[in-house]
C-alpha cells in the first residue's frame, strides 16, 4: 500500500499551484458539515416544464438554468465525451438527478458504429456496471452480443490449424452475463441517455486550457459559442491526452514496454470453420470432438491466439464487423514489424497463417488500422479533495489482456460519483479523496505483476493454462467481488477484512512470479487438444457469487473462504509444477509464499526426476470439485447508487 505521504496534490494559492503533502488540509477547505448543499432542491422529474426531448433542448437552456453570462457553470465539468466521459456523467445523474453537469467533447454524434477505438470486451465486473449501475440492461441485450467469455489457445506446431491447440476457455457460458461492444454504438447510446438525464453535450468542442480555482475551475474552449466553462467538479476523461496529467506533472513511467495494433473487418471471422482448415492435419473425428465439447459458438468469445511474447485478438462485434489485434513485448516483437497494416498481415502470416489468410482474403473489408506504443502508464493521483479527477485512460492503464479497461473506469467513476455527491451535498469530502486516490492506485500497482514481465510466458502452453486458471478463479472469487458488493468503496469494510486480505495479496503476487520460474524449467509441452475448461464447478461458483447479496459479515466470510480457496488453488499449481518435473510433494508441507521450485527440483537427481516427468496438463483438474459449501446463489436486491450512505455501488 501506498503511505499518505508518499504523493503530493495540488491547490491554488496566490502565485499559482502547490503541492502540499496528503495529510496536510488546505486551509480555505471548510470543515465537515459547515457548508450549506449546493442547490438542495428536490430533483425533477422527466416531466418538468423546462425538461425537453433530448433533440430538442438546446444548449443555451441547458446551461441558461443560471444566470445568463459569457462563461456558463455547472455543478460538474467533464472534459471528453468517450467512454468513460459519458458513463461518468451518467453515473453521477442517476445518483443525484438534479445535478448540472457539461460534457466538452470534440468529435460530433452519432460516431460510426464500429468506431476506431480499442475496449470492445466486458468482464464481469464492467458488465455488472454498464448493466446495472447504469441501467444499460436493455441496450446490451438488444443491441449488442453476449460475450462467451475468455477464450485462449496456446501455439502448436507452427499454428496452422487451431483444433491440436491447448484451449483455455468456457465449455458453456457461465451465469453472469458479459458483452461484446460495438463502441461507436455504444458511445452513441450513452450520449442520447445523459442528454436525456439533464447534462449538456458540447460537441466538437475543443479544450484549450483549464484553470483550477478554489471555488470552481475554469475550461478554456476553442470551436464553442462559450469562451469557457465553468464548473466548481472538473473531471478529465480526455484519454491519453491527459490533459490534466500533463499540467500537473502527474504522469508515472510504468515499467511494462508492450506495443499494440488493431484493425477491423467489415465481417465475422469464425475460427471455427477457418476456410483453409487443412483435414489432412486433423481428422474428421478429432475435429467433430473438438466442435462438440463447447456449447454455443466459439466466435463469440474474446479468442486469444498466444505464442512467445504476444497475443492476437479477435473479437466479434454486433455490427458484423471483427476486431483483430496484436499485441506484443517489445524486447520480443519489434514494434516496426507490425506497425503498419501490410507489416501486421506479414507478421501474421508467420505467426498466425490461419488468421492472416482469413484475414487476407477480405483486404476490400478492412475498415481501419491504429496503433498504440507503449501504453502502460500510471499517475502519482487521479482524486484531489480539490475536486478534480481523472478517470479511463487520462489516469492509468496497464494491459488488454483480460479486458480490464472498463473495469478500471468503473471503479474510477464509482469513486468520483461519491465524492461528487457527498461535496455537492454539503460534505467535506479532503480525507475521503486521499482514502479513495490510494485505494484505487493500490488496486492498480497490485494489479501490474499480472502483466509485467508475464508476455514470455504466452509461448509456453503449460504455464500460460496455469496463469490463466489462477488468475480468473482470483477474478472471479475476490477482483470483481470487490467491485460488484460495494466493498471498494466501503473502507471500514476494506480494514475489516484484515491480515487474510493482506495475505491473500501477497500469495496474488507470489504465484506471478512463480510462474515465471515454472517456466523456466518447463518447457511447456502438452497432448494436443488438450482443454481446461473454464466452466467447472469452482469456476462455476464464482461466478454465481459475483451478484451474491450478502450482509456485511456474511460477504465477509465469503471473502475470507475465497483467499482460502485461492491459497489451495496456488498450492495445487506448485505441486503439479513438482510433479511436471519428476518431484512428488505434498500439498501441507507448501507454503506459497516461500515455495521455491528449484530449491525442490535440486533435491531429487536429475536422472531420477528424468524417469518421473510427466507431460500432464497441471489446471484440468484442480477446480473440478469444491470441497466446501454447496453453491449459494442469492439475487441482488435493488441497491442505491453510489453517493449514499451505505456505500453501495449498485444503481437502482
Amino acid at each position: 500500500m501506498r503511505g499518505l505521504g508518499s504523493r503530493g496534490r495540488f491547490r491554488r494559492s496566490a502565485d499559482g499551484l502547490c503541492g502540499v503533502g496528503r495529510r496536510q488540509r488546505c486551509a480555505h477547505r471548510p470543515q465537515a458539515g459547515s457548508r450549506a448543499p449546493r442547490r438542495a432542491a428536490a430533483p425533477r422529474n422527466d416531466d418538468s416544464p423546462d425538461r425537453k426531448a433530448p433533440g430538442h433542448v438546446t444548449e443555451e437552456h441547458r446551461l441558461g438554468r443560471r444566470a445568463a453570462t459569457a462563461e456558463p457553470t455547472a455543478d460538474v465539468v467533464v472534459l471528453g465525451g468517450g467512454l468513460a466521459g459519458l458513463t461518468c456523467a451518467l453515473q453521477i445523474l442517476r445518483a443525484r438527478p438534479h445535478t448540472e453537469v457539461v460534457i466538452v467533447e470534440r468529435a460530433h454524434f452519432p460516431l460510426p458504429e464500429a468506431a476506431h477505438k480499442v475496449g470492445e470486451s466486458t468482464v464481469e465486473a464492467s458488465a455488472h456496471y454498464f448493466e446495472t449501475v447504469l441501467g444499460l440492461r436493455d441496450h446490451l441485450k438488444s443491441a449488442q452480443l453476449r460475450k462467451e467469455g475468455l477464450r485462449f489457445f496456446g501455439p502448436h506446431e507452427g499454428n496452422e490449424d487451431i483444433v491440436p491447440r491447448l484451449e483455455v476457455g468456457f465449455s458453456h457460458a457461465l451465469p453472469t452475463w458479459t458483452y461484446q461492444l460495438d463502441r461507436g454504438r455504444f458511445e452513441n447510446e450513452l450520449a442520447d441517455r445523459v442528454r436525456a438525464a439533464g447534462a449538456t453535450l458540447l460537441q466538437g468542442t475543443h479544450v484549450e486550457d483549464v484553470e483550477l480555482g478554489d471555488e470552481e475551475h475554469r475550461v478554456v474552449l476553442r470551436d464553442s459559442p462559450h469562451t469557457g466553462v465553468r464548473g466548481r467538479w472538473l473531471v478529465d476523461a480526455t484519454g491519453r491526452r491527459g490533459l490534466l496529467k500533463q499540467k500537473l506533472g502527474l504522469r508515472e513511467t510504468v515499467d511494462h514496454d508492450v506495443n499494440a495494433v488493431w484493425f477491423r473487418i467489415g465481417r465475422r471471422i469464425d475460427l471455427e470453420h477457418f476456410p483453409d482448415a487443412d483435414p489432412a492435419r486433423t481428422d474428421a473425428e478429432a475435429r467433430k470432438t473438438w466442435l462438440a465439447r463447447v456449447e454455443g459458438n466459439r466466435w463469440q468469445s474474446t479468442n486469444h491466439l498466444m505464442g512467445p511474447g504476444y497475443w492476437t485478438w479477435l473479437i466479434p462485434l454486433a455490427s458484423g464487423s471483427t476486431s483483430v489485434g496484436i499485441v506484443a513485448d517489445a524486447r520480443m516483437v519489434p514494434f516496426r514489424t507490425i506497425n503498419r497494416f501490410e507489416r501486421a498481415l506479414a507478421w501474421l502470416h508467420e505467426h498466425e497463417p490461419q488468421v492472416a489468410r482469413d484475414v487476407a482474403g477480405s483486404r476490400d473489408l478492412l475498415q481501419d488500422f491504429h496503433v498504440l506504443r507503449h501504453f502502460a502508464h500510471g499517475c502519482t493521483r487521479v482524486f484531489s479533495a480539490d475536486r478534480w479527477c481523472l478517470t479511463g485512460e487520462a489516469g492509468v492503464f496497464l494491459d488488454p489482456l483480460y479486458s480490464p479497461g472498463s473495469d478500471f473506469i468503473a471503479s474510477a467513476n464509482s469513486y468520483i460519483t461519491d465524492l461528487v455527491v457527498r461535496e455537492l451535498d454539503g460534505e467535506d469530502v479532503g480525507r475521503r479523496a486521499d482514502s479513495y486516490d490510494q485505494a484505487y492506485l493500490a488496486s492498480f500497482e497490485g494489479a501490474l505483476p499480472t502483466w509485467r514481465q508475464q508476455y514470455a510466458l504466452m509461448g509456453n502452453a503449460q504455464v500460460f493454462a496455469a496463469k490463466v486458471v489462477w488468475d480468473t478463479l482470483a477474478y472471479f472469487g475476490v477482483n470483481s467481488l470487490l467491485f460488484t458488493s460495494g466493498a471498494a468503496l466501503d473502507l471500514p469494510f476494506m480494514e475489516s477484512l484484515g491480515e487474510p486480505w493482506q495475505r491473500h495479496r501477497r500469495v496474488a503476487h507470489r504465484i506471478q512470479g512463480f510462474l515465471r520460474e515454472w517456466a523456466e524449467v518447463d518447457e511447456g509441452v502438452v497432448d494436443a487438444m488438450s482443454f481446461v475448461d473454464l466452466s467447472a464447478p469452482l469456476y462455476h461458483r464464482l461466478n454465481v457469487e459475483i451478484l451474491a447479496a450478502d450482509a456485511p459479515d456474511a460477504l465477509r466470510d465469503r471473502f475470507h473462504e475465497h483467499f482460502r480457496a485461492l491459497e489451495r488453488v496456488a498450492v495445487e499449481l506448485m505441486r503439479g509444477a513438482a510433479l511436471r518435473q519428476g518431484v512428488a510433494l505434498r500439498a501441507q508441507d507448501i507454503d506459497p509464499l516461500t515455495f521455491d521450485l528449484g530449491a525442490e527440483l535440486r533435491k531429487v537427481p536429475q536422472d531420477v526426476r528424468g524417469e518421473r516427468r510427466t507431460t500432464r496438463l497441471v489446471g484440468v483438474e484442480l477446480a473440478e470439485e469444491w470441497h466446501g459449501d454447496a453453491p449459494r446463489a442469492r439475487a441482488r436486491p435493488p441497491a442505491p447508487c453510489a453517493g449514499t450512505d451505505n456505500n453501495v455501488i449498485d444503481g437502482p
